[in-house]
């Protein structure tokens, strides 16, 4: 067995040591970074956005349309999950009429997530300029198959 040894001592290894003025620049730099990108995330998620602090309340409801008999509430969704991207996120569930509320809300833009036994669908709430929505599941798969055509 052929062992090579080698003499450490020719290699000058210098020690890397920053000053202080040096390490808290880049510690400054890093957090105008962090705060940077935050300030670019969407406000309902934003750091510095007020945490549920809006006093906007929000009325939806939600129907599905594609096995529509044509008799008056027989297309409303009863217990649906439907969650809204609000800081901290709200989730709650339809009534029998297919009907949901979300209070404490401020006049921005949204995610609605609802979730039933048949799929999971999302819809954009602009609060700015409704406060109440009808939102048709139908409608939505509609046009997610329209979106994978193209």
């Amino acid at each position: 067995m052929f062992i090579k040894k080698f003499n450490l001592k020719k290699f000058k290894v210098h020690s890397f040591k920053l000053s202080k003025q040096i390490r808290l620049g880049m510690i400054g730099l890093l957090l105008i970074c962090v705060l940077a990108i935050a300030s670019m995330i969407e406000p309902a998620y934003s750091f510095f956005g007020q945490s549920n602090g809006g006093d906007r309340s929000f009325y939806g409801k939600v129907a599905d349309t594609q096995n529509w008999g044509g008799k008056t509430g027989d297309n409303l969704v009863s217990n649906a999950k439907v969650t809204i991207n609000a800081s901290p996120v709200q989730t709650t569930y339809t009534d029998t009429d297919g009907q949901f509320w979300f209070n404490g809300l401020r006049d921005i833009p949204y995610t609605l997530a609802i979730d039933t036994n048949d799929g999971h669908y999302a819809f954009s709430v602009n609060l700015e300029d409704a406060t109440s929505g009808f939102f048709d599941l139908a409608s939505e798969a509609r046009q997610n198959f329209q979106e994978l055509e193209y």
